[in-house]
């Protein structure tokens, strides 16, 4: 499967990325480095869509003490 760095535009097989991380072990998407231009991308591990991190983090629940998913309408004021 083939995946595009969301920064260079380099398109080439998901195994020419580097793994680099995941955050999350419940979580199918992982950081994997651009051959090219050596940028971080998140990708999802089954399907090797780059997606974009900030909205990506946005979809998990309030987590004040993680910085994570952090949104000004569920910050109680």
């Amino acid at each position: 499967m083939n995946v595009k760095c969301e920064k260079c535009g380099h398109e080439g097989p998901k195994e020419t990325f580097a793994y680099l991380y995941n955050i999350r072990l419940d979580d199918g998407m992982s950081w994997h480095e651009c051959p090219k231009c050596h940028a971080m991308n998140w990708i999802a591990e089954a399907t090797g869509e780059v997606t974009d991190f900030t909205a990506h983090c946005k979809s998990f629940p309030f987590h004040s003490d993680k910085g994570i998913g952090i949104h000004s309408d569920k910050q109680g004021g």
